[in-house]
């Protein structure tokens, strides 16, 4: 990890402390100043706000959300146990960093740029929600798969507010398990009725799309985190880092082949000081993947 982004990560956990346990609107940049030892410059070559700070703690943890969904994609056959799993990965999340907090915090804030910050969040989350129906009912549900997601995330929202402190996996996916199942059923009564009220793939045209990374710069960061690896795994991190960013420069890269590799390679760096700036780096590479025509 450079020097620099171990400084910004330092900067974004004393932040993230500080929001949870005094609240964002009781935080000042001058107690993150005073929590991360910095001087205010040092703040300011990092985000121009404390609203992009917050941002950037929430855009670090659904960064590594996807991350991890594309993996468990990678590592199996695609279906309902799949998504359930997927869906998971978002809802632990939230719980283990305490990120639920934050959100409410965003949505009684009243401030304009964090509520529309949020409802991009929200949009992007249905989007996926919406690919992922399709993908995994079929394509003759594309119609209706914008209201399926809709419901379903407002059935899972019901259930998770009305039991808050249910953590455990095995509680959160029988939830999510019963979620899903009707809204299988949803989805069939629709088609079977030819009946939609949202149109396919508005999700997406409503939420801010992130700008597609650059695949010369993804490789070039690949190989960089591989050399940040201890001695006793930096060779097999080499190694894989290699083909990838060797892979990544072609005209025509293989994306079988690379979500292979990717999967294996970003577990390296799994309980280590730059984990959150591998998730990075591997979203950025996920994005390309989901982008750009490999044939």
């Amino acid at each position: 990890m450079t020097a620099l982004n171990e400084r910004k990560q330092h900067v974004l956990n004393a932040a993230k402390r500080l929001f949870l346990e005094n609240g964002f609107a009781n935080t000042s940049i001058q107690n993150i100043l005073d929590e991360a030892g910095i001087s205010k410059g040092t703040f300011y070559n990092y985000f121009t706000s404390k609203n992009e700070c917050l941002i950037s703690i929430i855009e670090e943890s659904t960064g590594s959300a996807s991350v991890i969904r594309e993996e468990l994609a990678a590592d199996g056959p695609d279906g309902p146990e799949l998504l359930i799993e997927q869906i998971l990965v978002r809802l632990r999340m939230n719980r283990e960093q305490k990120l639920i907090r934050l959100y409410e915090a965003i949505l009684h804030s009243g401030d304009p740029e964090l509520r529309g910050y949020m409802k991009s969040v929200h949009l992007s989350e249905l989007a996926w929600l919406e690919r992922r129906l399709i993908e995994v009912y079929g394509e003759q549900f594309r119609p209706y798969a914008a209201d399926a997601a809709l419901m379903e995330f407002g059935m899972l929202g019901q259930y998770l507010q009305f039991a808050p402190d249910i953590t455990s996996p095995e509680e959160l996916s029988k939830r999510i398990r019963f979620v899903i199942r009707r809204t299988e059923a949803l989805l069939r009564d629709m088609a079977g009725n030819e009946e939609h009220l949202l149109e396919a793939g508005q999700f997406d045209l409503r939420a801010d799309s992130p700008p597609i990374p650059v695949s010369g710069q993804v490789a070039k960061e690949v190989l960089r985190l591989a050399d940040t690896l201890p001695a006793e795994t930096r060779d097999y991190g080499r190694e894989f880092a290699g083909f990838l960013s060797a892979e990544l420069e072609k005209e025509k890269p293989r994306a079988s082949l690379l979500k292979t590799v990717a999967v294996p390679f970003r577990k390296l760096f799994d309980g280590r000081p730059n984990e959150p700036e591998a998730r990075t780096v591997m979203s950025a590479l996920w994005q390309l993947l989901k982008s750009i025509d490999f044939k």
